[in-house]
């Protein structure tokens, strides 16, 4: 194509020049027009591009004398019925294509406009060759154009409808291009008189003036002989651009528009024949089917409005699809952003920024008492829809789409939207527990699993408590007993002196005293908790229920229950006054005995004789307090004793517990590596490479390590060189002693000891300690000629490459959106080119982005559907007027190249560079 200086440049030559400059360059593999793709239903026209279906070879009610057929409905009753039939299926484009006759479809064009149809008025006709081709022309080209272009292409007999041209298929193409400024397709391609079936047609087929070909049905139900030649793989036939392949059924019947193989899904800002054309320069884009259109299973953000501050009155409807801001710096994109997050109520990964970011938000909020609202629909939830208010330093509101709050916070309805400022995914590199929460989505037993290691570790919580708790009072225990060697032997003393039997009397009744204290204080603290149930479910909804006698049935089980429970209460408060009233009476008695005994005591004590200066009666009281203190301490034994069971029981407790956590722990590394696998084969393949070190981060186990006093990080920076460390060989270690401490990690004699003599307390701390997988992204470093794949890790790439490798992480499986401030920071320009842009086009039809950008391939390229340029105004920030589409909205084209090109004059200055 040839270009003079006062041209206008416009999408198709952005496309072409684009195509030659490596800046701009974009590959598509054979491959792409086979993919599937997930379309929205349209329904009202927006701002943003979306697909409208359209019929693109509706005949007149006249057309079946062609066929030698006749219509049992009138001309009027046909037309009718093709507008209900549009009116049906949502069909919003017709093409109306008579065989050479254009006043008989005049009506039906009249009918269909004046309801909202958008009409492209034209013909089909066959070329010298006999190819039929299908001709259309924009919306307002009235019948005497069309009578005239008949002409022009040598069809000048309104009753022949079907001898062609003198014209060939091209020259009939370049007039209607050129000279018509229409558009045309080739009819039927794998039917009779299709360019294809004819055969020896394959320099048409590779002409760039051929942009769309109909097929009867889906690509993969095409007539084998023709499927390699679809798939553009027959070296005769292979194209250097890809091309449209539309359904458009040759509609002769109003029922036949019913069928899905009689319209296609055209891509367009606004239903106009520009924006039509211009599809079809990006067809893998915007042109598809009708057997790929699908529902959209995403969460989106619908709509933004902000109240005060810089973009005080900001509001726009959002595409579910890919999303850009872009405008001169300074005007808001950034903010923008930045006040989405503040309404998620999501806190900025970046540390060094959170200051700034939440300074811009008072900026713009806090001043005003302003606030932002965000139309959402939840994928997590069903596709309900929401409104999020989020006033300044206030917690957000969730509405219902009825206006009423609702109890489920943002996190609910959009648990996994992510969210990145300028450089934040530079900051993932280094944090290992931030690149696994990105795999996480693939792991389809996440939450089952995070749920199950919660409960165990909650239990193991509470074992902790107890065996803590026993411990501490075996300890006390123990020392209490640890008194009773001394005691026994001051016993022996007072035997060997004939003491014990003088006082034998008083000996055996201060050990039964001893015994019966015990027991009544066993008896008085006895306590049971008698417990009383409720029903999990409320007693008014059972009579909604389907099996409501089933419900009260459990109402009465229940109820029975907690008056039989009521009932042991009361048998048990009596029974423990009934038995510790007997017991009393047998303490009583006891009493009385011990009184009586009291004179022949004292006489025994008289006749004691003084023993290294004490009297007889000091002997006695000495004697007496140590048997009372034997007697009190023996019992104990019997308690230890008990307490090392529970201890032992408590102890396998919790090594069944720690078992249960560690399968829980194999589980989810068997699907983490099965969903790694699974990546590096599939989606990631020859890109990115991901490698998982199980528990290799041990920054957790040294900050609390470093918490006891005495140590200190960097003391114990041994730890972190020991290849394949566990908690439980780590506590081994420890309980080796300081030996093996200095030895194994390399610590001095002082931290060895501290570490050797930590806590029981701190050691169960420690168990509990869950050390983070470490993950490896490397990134394919090959060039794209190269048939050889050579990955490198993070630790060795440039940060370009860093964020290359994330990103690639970051743009697969996720229901919710992906904002992300300038996700060309950092990123080279062929990595944009080559594989962002490729995969963004094809992971959008299933997730919405949304950008700021810098970058003319991002919308260009990506094929936005949504590009907002940004404009400041009077100290404001804002949309700038009728700038706000796609690309083929002219005002948005003009701003992409005025604001990302470098201007008109700047866009040809490299279009001379690059001899194009």
């Amino acid at each position: 194509m040839e270009y003079t200086e006062d041209e206008s440049i416009g999408y198709g030559e952005i496309d072409n020049l684009s195509r030659s400059m490596s800046i701009t360059n974009i590959v598509f593999s054979n491959s792409i027009f086979l993919r599937k793709f997930i379309y929205e239903e349209v329904v009202n026209m927006s701002n943003h591009a979306m697909f409208y279906k359209c019929a693109l070879q509706v005949n007149p009610h006249s057309y079946n004398q062609y066929r030698g057929k006749e219509h049992k409905i009138s001309e009027a009753e046909y037309n009718q019925q093709i507008l209900e039939s549009c009116t049906s299926e949502n069909i919003k484009v017709i093409g109306l294509a008579d065989h050479g006759n254009i006043n008989s479809s005049e009506s039906l064009r009249k009918l269909l406009t004046d309801n909202d149809i958008t009409v492209f008025p034209g013909f089909e006709i066959a070329s010298s060759e006999k190819i039929h081709m299908v001709c259309l022309f924009p919306e307002n080209t009235s019948a005497t154009s069309l009578n005239r272009y008949l002409g022009k292409l040598d069809i000048t007999d309104p009753n022949d409808g079907v001898s062609p041209s003198k014209y060939s298929c091209l020259e009939i193409a370049k007039i209607v291009e050129d000279d018509l400024e229409g558009f045309w397709y080739a009819a039927h391609v794998t039917g009779d008189n299709g360019v294809l079936k004819i055969g020896k047609m394959n320099h048409i087929w590779k002409d760039s003036r051929l942009k769309a070909a109909q097929i009867p049905d889906t690509l993969e139900n095409v007539p084998p002989n023709y499927k390699t030649i679809i798939n553009n793989k027959e070296p005769t036939y292979k194209r250097e651009y890809p091309l449209g392949y539309i359904n458009a059924k040759d509609i002769s019947e109003p029922s036949e528009l019913l069928e899905k193989n009689s319209y296609c899904l055209i891509k367009m800002s606004d239903l106009n024949f520009d924006s039509f054309k211009d599809a079809f320069h990006d067809p893998v884009s915007r042109v598809k089917l009708s057997h790929d259109q699908n529902e959209v299973y995403h969460s989106s953000i619908d709509s933004i409005s902000i109240y005060g501050g810089y973009l005080d009155g900001f509001t726009v409807d959002l595409s579910r699809h890919l999303n850009t801001t872009i405008g001169g710096r300074g005007t808001g994109k950034s903010t923008l952003l930045e006040l989405i997050r503040y309404a998620l109520e999501l806190e900025p990964k970046s540390i060094t920024s959170k200051k700034i970011i939440s300074e811009l938000v008072r900026y713009n909020l806090g001043q005003d008492k302003g606030r932002i609202e965000l139309n959402v629909t939840s994928h997590s939830d069903y596709g309900n829809k929401y409104k999020i208010i989020k006033r300044y330093d206030d917690t957000a509101v969730v509405e219902t789409i009825d206006g009423h709050v609702s109890n489920l916070k943002v996190n609910d309805i959009l648990p996994n939207i992510e969210i990145f400022g300028q450089n934040e995914i530079i900051e993932l590199i280094n944090n290992d527990k931030a690149k696994l929460n990105i795999l996480d989505r693939f792991l389809p037993k996440k939450n089952i699993n995070i749920y199950e290691k919660k409960d165990v570790k909650n239990q193991l919580k509470k074992n902790s408590m107890k065996l803590i708790e026993a411990c501490n009072s075996k300890e006390e225990k123990l020392e209490i007993i640890s008194k009773l060697p001394a005691l026994e032997e001051k016993d022996t003393f007072f035997k060997k002196e004939g003491i014990s039997d003088k006082l034998s009397k008083l000996e055996a009744l201060s050990t039964e005293e001893e015994y019966l204290k015990k027991a009544d204080e066993v008896l008085k603290n006895h306590t049971i908790d008698f417990k009383e149930i409720s029903l999990p479910f409320s007693s008014e909804i059972i009579d909604k229920t389907l099996n409501p006698d089933k419900l009260k049935a459990v109402d009465k089980i229940f109820n029975h229950f907690n008056e039989s429970i009521r009932d042991l209460k009361e048998q048990y408060t009596t029974l423990n006054e009934k038995f510790y009233l007997e017991f009393n009476l047998i303490f009583d008695g006891w009493k009385l005995i011990e009184k009586e005994s009291d004179k022949e005591i004292r006489e025994s004590i008289t006749s004691l004789e003084g023993l290294n200066g004490k009297t007889g009666s000091e002997i006695a009281s000495d004697y007496r307090s140590t048997i009372q203190e034997i007697a009190r301490i023996k019992p104990i034994e019997v308690e230890v004793e008990k307490i090392q069971e529970d201890i032992n029981e408590l102890s396998r407790e919790r090594n069944t517990l720690l078992e249960k956590l560690r399968k829980i722990q194999d589980d989810y590394y068997d699907s983490l590596r099965k969903s790694v696998r699974k990546l590096n084969k599939g989606k990631l393949k020859g890109k990115v490479e991901i490698v998982i070190h199980p528990s290799q981060n041990r920054e957790e186990l040294l900050t609390r390590l470093a918490e006891i006093d005495g140590l200190g990080e960097r003391s114990l920076l041994g730890i972190k060189e020991i290849e394949n460390l566990t908690i439980s060989s780590f506590l081994d270690d420890i309980n080796e002693g300081h030996e093996k401490l200095m030895k194994k990690y390399k610590l001095s004699p002082s931290k060895a000891e501290i570490l050797s003599n930590i806590s029981f307390e701190k050691k169960l701390e420690i168990e509990l300690i869950e050390l983070i997988d470490v993950i490896d992204v490397k990134l394919n470093i090959a060039s794209i000629e190269s048939t050889e794949e050579n990955y490198k890790s993070l630790n060795m790439l440039s940060k370009g490459q860093q964020c290359t490798a994330i990103l690639s992480i970051l743009m697969l499986d996720n229901n919710d959106p992906l904002i992300i401030d300038q996700p060309e920071d950092n990123l080279d320009n062929s990595y944009i080119a080559n594989n962002f842009i490729d995969g963004l086009r094809d992971y959008k039809l299933n997730r919405q982005f949304i950008f700021s950008t810098h970058n003319a391939n991002i919308p260009v390229f990506g094929d936005a559907e949504l590009i907002l340029v940004m404009n400041e105004e009077n100290g404001q920030g804002s949309i700038k007027e009728g700038c706000i589409g796609a690309v083929d909205n002219y005002n948005v084209k003009e701003s992409v190249i005025r604001t990302l090109e470098g201007g008109d004059t700047a866009f040809k200055m490299r279009r001379a560079k690059y001899n194009l």
